[in-house]
Order: structure tokens, then sequence, then C-alpha cells
């Protein structure tokens, strides 16, 4: 009888270290390139990591609106959040991070990008980063 539950002990930790191990990040699939917009859309990548590595240093809430709110404009690129319906909040840490997404899976090699995805754990709140 010991020998079962030290073998089922064994089985339920080792199955449970399994699950806890993280997957790799990966650009969600509700990221977009924004393919729909023109060539003058797209905005400077330089201009948009120093706009990410701004709202990550924040300590507060981005707050977007179906309007748009524009959360960091450096030169002529712009990072926005804009809702599906009224108003929704995350961290501009998270925002950060949804815009990373962004720079992952847009960013052009002549340091162009534009592009969507929601803030990171929020679909309700739609991170865009492009020329304005």
């Amino acid at each position: 009888m010991v020998n079962f539950i030290t073998s089922l002990t064994f089985l339920l930790t080792a199955g449970t270290s399994v699950a806890a191990i993280p997957q790799n990040l990966e650009a969600r699939s509700d990221t977009t390139c924004r393919d729909d917009l023109g060539d003058d859309s797209f905005g400077s990548a330089a201009d948009a990591v120093y706009c990410i590595n701004y709202l990550a240093s924040l300590n507060q809430a981005c707050v977007g609106h179906v309007s748009g709110q524009a959360f960091c404009k450096r030169g002529t690129t712009q990072i926005t959040g804009l809702t599906l319906r009224g108003t929704s909040s995350s961290s501009c840490k998270d925002v950060a991070r949804g815009a990373g997404l962004i720079m992952d899976k847009c960013t052009k090699p002549d340091g162009r990008v534009k592009g969507a995805n929601p803030a990171w754990g929020n679909g309700n709140l739609i991170i865009d980063i492009r020329h304005v």
C-alpha cells in the first residue's frame, strides 16, 4: 500500500510540474499588421519603442475610448487605445506589452511599423500603432 501512495504522489507531482511549464510567448492570432491601411500609415519603429518604454514606466491605468485615446505620441508615430464598446482600462504596462507584440510581428526591416493588438489580458482595449 505504501508503494501505491508513493507512486500516486509522484505522478501527481510530476503532472503538476509539467502543467506549470510556461509556453513560449508568441504574437496572438488577433495581432494584425493592418495591411488594409496604405503605405503612408507606417510609423517609426524607433518612436514606437520610445512610447512603449514610456508606457511601461508608468504606474497608472491607460483608459481607452470608442473614439480612441492617444497614449503616447513621438514624432509622427502614435500609440492609441480604442475600445469595442464604452471605455476600458488596463495598466499602462499591459498596454506596453500588447504594443510589444505588434512590434514583434509587424516591424519592417526598414524600421517602420503599424498594427493593432489587444492590451495584454484585455480583449476590449485595442492598441494601435501607426503614423499620425
